[in-house]
């Protein structure tokens, strides 16, 4: 590992049928190659339903309150064990339901947040550069309920499932929305050691973060991780992002955003970046700076989600340059073949989605 921590743990074999090429093709998909003549493969089949087709939470608590609850939250993984094959490289997950996977270091830095439209947005600090810099205390109030959910999905899982750390938004968006994002595009060039001062902070506190509920999750038996992206990984893995570098140029994204990505990427054992809108392939040769990153996760703007094969040459773009590549193309097998035939196996993930059949599932595993 290029991290600073260490880990003893080990997690149990035989979560899934085909564990043991899966694993294989999952470390060559990481090392940016193959294991033959197919791409590693994201695919889900059979019945995804709710064991429990209402919710028992309705009308009960605010959804901000029943995410800190363990009962909701083993709830909340049902869908992860209710009749669901996991195929090719697929490994069943678990993640919390907590706040659309956006205010983990927010809330741990004495921020607020509430739901709009589906998703969690954190509130704005106004008078945040007064504050003192945040720091990770296992004393702080979230961590015993956290434990205590984790301690709840552990029995709840036993070795069904892996079962992953908070998830994280890195420090410079958390930051944009503790400020605003017009009123930060200023600070950076207002108050640019302060941007740099807490989005650093937050960076580490992230960190620490992970960290922490990593060493609690290893000494129950879970140290593989799968995070948001749905794919796993034998180790500490995440999604590297700066949602916020859509405002950067690419002189910007050096100063405020690089070094904050490399300390991320030099503690996690896996990472892909988030490219979070087709403008962030600007900065595709800066990210390639970033020594231990190991890949990009395509994530194009909503307009553009269903036109995969008009970025081929991006994907090209990409891979010339050594990084695996993750896609979503999930519905879509026929662009799926395409993008195998056209970009070749090596260090491609392609996340073909969810099949009500087995049998249809194959086939597409088949014709890829």
């Amino acid at each position: 590992m290029n991290n600073p921590f260490t880990s003893p743990f080990s997690m149990p074999p035989d979560l899934k049928d085909n564990e043991r090429e899966a694993r294989e093709r999952l470390r060559a998909f990481w090392a940016g190659t193959s294991c033959g003549r197919r791409p590693a493969l994201g695919v889900t089949a059979g019945s995804p339903d709710r064991e429990a087709t209402r919710s028992p939470w309705s009308g009960t608590a605010s959804r901000k309150e029943r995410e800190l609850l363990a009962d909701y939250q083993v709830w909340a993984c049902a869908p992860v064990f209710s009749g669901v094959r996991y195929l090719a490289e697929s490994f069943p997950g678990v993640k919390l339901d907590w706040g659309t996977a956006l205010e983990t270091v927010a809330a741990f830095a004495g921020g607020d947040y509430d739901f709009e439209a589906g998703s969690a947005w954190i509130k704005p600090i106004p008078d945040l550069w007064s504050r003192p810099l945040p720091h990770f205390s296992p004393r702080h109030p979230l961590v015993p309920k956290l434990e205590a959910i984790f301690d709840a999905l552990s029995v709840h899982v036993g070795h069904r499932a892996l079962i992953t750390p908070p998830l994280l938004l890195d420090g410079l968006t958390t930051l944009s929305m503790f400020r605003e994002t017009p009123l930060l595009c200023t600070e950076l060039m207002d108050r640019p050691d302060d941007v740099r001062r807490w989005s650093s902070a937050l960076t580490r506190l992230g960190m620490e973060i992970y960290e922490h509920f990593y060493r609690f999750l290893g000494a129950r038996g879970y140290t593989d991780t799968a995070s948001w992206l749905a794919i796993a990984a034998e180790g500490r893995m995440e999604a590297v992002q700066c949602d916020f570098a859509a405002m950067l140029s690419p002189a910007q994204f050096r100063e405020f955003v690089m070094p904050d990505l490399r300390r991320m990427v030099e503690y996690l054992d896996f990472s892909l970046y988030h490219l979070d809108g087709v403008e962030q392939m600007r900065f595709l040769d800066l990210l390639r700076e970033i020594e231990g990153l190991n890949g990009i996760q395509w994530n194009p703007q909503p307009q553009h989600g269903r036109e995969l094969l008009k970025w081929v040459e991006a994907f090209r773009e990409i891979r010339k340059r050594k990084f695996s590549l993750f896609i979503w193309c999930r519905n879509e097998p026929d662009t799926a073949v395409t993008l195998a035939r056209e970009l070749g196996p090596d260090g491609l993930y392609l996340d073909l989605g969810h099949f009500d059949s087995v049998d249809e599932a194959e086939s597409v595993i088949r014709r890829i």
